[in-house]
């Protein structure tokens, strides 16, 4: 049809002379106006339910959120009625998935359905104040259908509203009863139950009877924000069955221990009285504690009752195993007596949360942490774990009780959490106080309180503080100080740089003077005769031959001043190596044999010009007095390197002299001055006739010194 719609509106639109090629918008929505006041129009038909799938069954239905089941989504359901509402003009009906409401059933659609009818419904989606739901476009009646099996909804089903218009069935024990309301005790807990919409006769009869009730569940919400009310129902069209009657004696309930609660039964049951035997060691608003023996329980009472802590009672109701303890709902409780209390269990701090001890009477040590506003209630730590201490308002306050205090209470263990049956310790603790005389000060609270100790760490804190500003303040002097000394190094650095090289500009131009200049000056006066004479050729000759020597003389000295100053010869191997060679090729000249013993490597070590051209100086003046005054016919050079030290000997097999002996004519005593002055020693060893031994000896690493000498 839509396709049709669209096929015919140019030609519908040529009709009222509105289409053509030049056609302005103003144009045409002026004819669309006119053609939908004609009633012309299928664009409304274009936007109708059949442009979606049809719904076919309820579940599809209530799974639309309520934006969706407002867009008035087709459905048709089939499904037996399970609620007639001719009140309001509705049915509930219920297909193989699900109920699900119907409104708007008029009489142009038909008489009203009947309960138990097959009806087919055609309609549109409505949101509903609380589940979607159908308003009906037409129904038509199929025959007699079969209700189908009740639903037997779980607790958490009841309370959620999910099973709304859903066909139910219950089971419960009927509490108490007010006109068409019921309160039902399940499995789950209680719930109050509204049974149509008119009043009941004669549900008091009910009462205590365990009954089935059967119909259609509506849940019960607010009006205003459409959420359910928990613990509230509503039953349309409704069945009550009695299963159990209620009984005529409800203490003729066979006995049981309450240590048998947890033991297994056959016929157990949430809905099934038991009854046990026991004394009250506590009550509390209505709630009561009772010891069998070892083992606690708690009971509920169906009405209000006048018993007493220390009452022998027997007591008939529901049990409930889902806490720490077990427990009787909808009790009936009688008094057979009255003795005085058992006396406690002492346990430990680590026993207390064990579920085996709720509802009985304890011991336990533990130390105060706070005293709570109401002035009843002491916060306790027992161990690691925390509980409150209460005592009842009837009684002395427990203002006096010092904070840090350690107490050893006697009272009732009220836990919540855990279960013995599921075992694991319960969640939180109330340790219930019936008198000030089940609280005992064992020790009073030490001298460091939590006050205290926080004041003296406020202090210390502020000590703390205090020393980290100081500290940044001196760490930035520091670092203020650190810059100027490193500027003052840097300088004075500079300035020894300039005063050595200051000397060193000394020493070479000295040795410069001495060692060229008067060999220069030598040379030339060799070279050049007298005046007016004329040199024989036997003179000139000898004197050639003088200054060929003076020029190789002086040729080694620029050589010994080029090795001491070039910085590539900073090497400790350079400098023996060259000392070798010094000492090869000056004694040669002296046709005396002479040995060289060197290692074959050598430590990495810089050894300044300086350091080096003193220690040349030494060995130059050692081989000097050996090859002038020794006699030797033989002559040995030995260098030697530990870890920490080298050294030097030179040594002869000359005529040796006495130890003590002056040795200044010798020329040795410049050789201790050179050797002290670069931080080492030397030492002389000779005897008359027996040869001389010199050590020169430097301590590793050699540092690099400036050194005054005139050798």
């Amino acid at each position: 049809m839509r396709k049709d719609f669209r096929a015919s509106l140019p030609r519908l639109l040529r009709g009222f002379g509105l289409f053509s090629l030049s056609v302005t918008a103003g144009e045409c929505l002026t004819g669309l106006a006119i053609i939908c006041l004609l009633g012309q129009s299928e664009l409304c038909k274009a936007d109708s339910p059949t442009a979606f799938p049809i719904l076919t069954n309820a579940e599809q239905v209530h799974r639309l959120t309520r934006e969706e089941a407002a867009g008035e989504r087709w459905a048709k359901i089939r499904g037996v009625v399970t609620c007639p509402l001719p009140q309001y003009q509705a049915v509930v009906i219920q297909d193989s998935t699900r109920g699900i409401y119907v409104s708007h059933l008029d009489s142009s659609l038909g008489a009203p359905p009947a309960m138990g009818d097959l009806m087919e419904i055609e309609g549109v989606t409505d949101p509903g104040q609380f589940a979607p739901h159908i308003r009906a476009r037409s129904m038509k009646r199929l025959g007699a259908g079969e209700l189908p099996q009740p639903v037997h909804p779980s607790w958490d089903q009841l309370i959620n509203g999910s099973l709304d218009t859903q066909y139910v069935e219950i089971e419960g024990i009927v509490t108490s009863t007010r006109t068409n309301q019921v309160t039902l005790l399940t499995h789950g807990g209680r719930i109050r139950a509204t049974l149509g919409e008119t009043n009941m006769a004669g549900l008091t009869q009910y009462e205590d009877s365990l009954v089935h009730v059967r119909g259609c569940l509506f849940a019960t919400w607010d009006a205003v924000t459409h959420q359910v009310k928990v613990g509230e129902i509503r039953f349309l069209s409704p069945s009550l069955t009695v299963r159990e009657p209620a009984p005529q004696d409800v203490f003729a309930t066979g006995l049981k221990r309450v240590s048998d609660l947890l033991l297994f039964d056959p016929q157990a049951s949430a809905l099934r009285r038991v009854k046990v035997r026991g004394q009250i060691v506590y009550e509390r608003e209505g709630e009561y504690y009772l010891m069998d023996g070892p083992n606690g329980l708690r009971f509920l009472p169906k009405e209000a009752s006048n018993l007493r802590t220390g009452d022998q009672v027997e007591v008939v109701g529901f049990p409930s195993l889902i806490g720490p303890s077990p427990v009787l709902r909808e009790a009936a409780a009688r008094r057979t007596g009255a003795a005085a209390l058992p006396p406690p269990r002492r346990i430990s701090a680590g026993e207390l949360f064990e579920p085996r001890y709720d509802a009985t009477r304890v011991q336990v040590q533990a130390v105060v942490l706070s005293l709570n506003a109401d002035q009843e209630t002491l916060e306790m730590q027992a161990g690691l774990r925390r509980f409150l201490a209460r005592l009842k308002a009837s009684r002395s306050p427990l203002q006096q009780t010092p904070i840090g205090s350690q107490l050893e209470l006697t009272g009732v263990c009220a836990g919540r959490g855990g279960s013995p049956t599921a075992g694991g310790q319960v969640d939180s603790l109330e340790l219930l106080l019936d008198s000030p005389g089940d609280v005992r000060v064992l020790a009073r609270p030490p001298w460091w309180t939590l006050r205290r100790l926080l004041v003296l760490v406020a202090a210390l804190a502020g000590v703390l503080v205090g020393a980290l500003v100081w500290i940044r303040l001196l760490r930035h002097q520091v670092q203020e100080r650190a810059t100027q000394l490193q500027n003052e190094i840097r300088e004075r650095e500079r300035a020894e740089h300039q005063r050595t090289l200051a000397q060193e500009r000394a020493r070479i131009a000295r040795d410069l003077h001495d060692d060229l200049g008067s060999s220069l000056t030598e040379i030339g006066m060799l070279a050049t005769p007298g005046p007016g004479s004329r040199m024989p050729s036997e003179e000139a000759s000898e004197r050639l031959g003088v200054i060929a020597g003076k020029s190789h003389s002086m040729v080694h000295a620029l050589d010994e001043i080029v090795w001491a100053i070039d910085p590539q010869r900073d090497t400790l191997g350079s400098a023996i190596k060259y000392l070798a060679s010094y000492v090869e090729e000056f004694v040669s000249g002296s046709n005396v044999p002479c040995r060289v013993q060197i290692p074959n490597s050598f430590p990495e070590q810089v050894v300044s010009g300086e350091v080096r051209h003193q220690l040349f100086l030494a060995v130059k003046e050692t081989l000097n007095n050996v090859v002038r005054h020794a006699g030797a016919t033989e002559i040995t050079f030995r260098v030697q390197v530990s870890e920490d030290r080298i050294q030097i000997s030179i040594s002869d097999n000359g005529v040796g002299f006495a130890p003590l002996d002056s040795i200044e004519g010798n020329g040795l005593s410049n050789l201790r001055t050179r050797l002290t002055s670069l931080g080492g020693q030397c030492e002389i060893q000779s005897s008359p006739r027996a040869g001389t031994t010199v050590l020169l000896a430097l301590a590793l690493p050699i540092p690099a010194r400036v050194v005054d000498s005139t050798g």
